[in-house]
């Protein structure tokens, strides 16, 4: 094979292609998450209707990401990535129009096309820092991660700010899909090529192959099952966590925006550092760490009948729930000819709890409120916790296909 080196400028612009793909889809979900409060007022849903509403765009990322290996194998990530964010823009432009018509109807359509785009973007973007990480022969994946998690940050930031001004839900979103359209088409020229793809992965046949080989492998499924339930910690506090402190504790909307950014802030900040964190412990012994502060923190924040407290556990989940995506992603990268396939089936499992699981916190909600609701997150992180030594590299792995 004639692949660039680790220090050449294709692969040096690829991974700031897929960092930025990383930002932009990381600002573009919070952006829509900021403004969920918005929604349900205007709308005039209570949590279960609200959680039904979440719940049909959260089938749309379901129903698309398995498909996300074959394509990437067979139309390459670019190419992938620009009808992936076609898709989502055109879904977002449809919510626009049906949420200033107030029918909540055309919002629940709208919104699975959203989410379907979302979702399929994310598996290609997991797979493209896969390919880049294995030609860069360094751990990057968790950089990326911290790219989208600073997206969500500025999301956060920006749409507490467009509450407090008052700014309208139209203006906001169409000024989202504006900015994230403008930097995915300079990201996307930047990806690695087509034909070096094809090289790593041995050939750009048999994509449908893999996928169904990736699905029966038990390695992959458990390490799945893990992001299921990281998946499942990071989007309900995505979800669900500004509507907690609103309700919960009687702060403004703006205010509990404002907790959701600093929950995404910590999470942010251990991405950052975490590539040193990982030279000092091994994954799975960092991971089963960070999760288990991140079960106490969701507990702390549930139970406790002081605001101080309750962002204590903020603070403690967002750092606990930062690395089992990237870590499980890194695991699962080691081998290109199987990176697609393998992280199609962990983008289905890790972005379907991301999406689709949270709505099932609004159904419990509407019993016993959002935040006692949000206590019930720390069961599949209990699992996650027991699965934590599969991210430990396989013999197999540690002979990557490039060596």
């Amino acid at each position: 094979m004639n692949l660039p080196g680790s220090n050449s400028r294709l692969v040096s612009r690829a991974s700031v292609a897929t960092l930025l793909t990383f930002f932009v889809s990381g600002f573009s979900l919070a952006s829509f998450l900021s403004r969920i409060p918005t929604l349900r007022d205007a709308l005039e849903l209570s949590p279960a209707p609200m959680g039904s509403l979440l719940l049909v765009g959260a089938v749309g990322s379901v129903l698309s990401m398995p498909s996300s290996g074959p394509l990437v194998g067979r139309f390459g990530p670019r190419n992938t990535v620009w009808a992936s964010f076609a898709v989502w823009a055109s879904g977002l432009t449809g919510v626009i129009v049906a949420f200033e018509a107030r029918n909540i109807a055309a919002v629940a359509v709208c919104l699975f096309f959203t989410q379907a785009g979302t979702s399929l973007a994310n598996s290609t973007m997991n797979v493209e820092g896969g390919y880049v990480e294995l030609l860069a022969k360094r751990s990057i994946m968790p950089w990326y991660h911290a790219a989208f998690s600073v997206g969500t940050v500025v999301a956060a930031a920006l749409g507490a700010t467009v509450l407090y001004f008052h700014i309208g839900f139209a203006w906001h979103m169409g000024f989202v899909i504006v900015v994230t359209i403008g930097i995915m088409v300079w990201a996307g020229l930047n990806y690695l090529p087509q034909d070096v793809v094809a090289d790593m992965t041995m050939d750009e046949s048999g994509a449908t192959a893999r996928t169904a080989r990736a699905w029966k492998e038990k390695r992959t499924l458990l390490i799945g099952v893990l992001v299921f339930g990281t998946g499942l910690l990071e989007g309900a506090a995505n979800d669900w966590l500004a509507l907690a402190m609103v309700d919960g504790f009687q702060v403004t909307p703006a205010h509990g925006t404002a907790t959701l950014a600093l929950y995404l802030t910590v999470l942010t900040a251990t991405r950052l550092v975490s590539p040193a964190l990982l030279r000092r412990w091994s994954a799975d012994r960092l991971v089963r760490v960070l999760l288990i502060g991140a079960a106490i923190g969701v507990l702390m924040l549930a139970i406790s009948p002081w605001l101080g407290l309750a962002l204590f556990g903020v603070v403690a989940w967002g750092i606990g729930a930062s690395l089992g995506f990237p870590s499980a992603a890194s695991a699962l990268s080691r081998q290109p000819a199987m990176a697609a396939a393998r992280l199609s089936v962990l983008s289905t499992l890790g972005y379907g709890a991301f999406l689709a699981g949270p709505p099932t916190i609004g159904y419990i909600a509407e019993f016993i409120g959002y935040r006692y609701a949000l206590g019930f997150v720390v069961i599949p992180v209990l699992l996650s916790i027991a699965l934590t030594p599969y991210l430990r590299a396989e013999p197999t792995d540690s002979h990557p296909v490039l060596d």
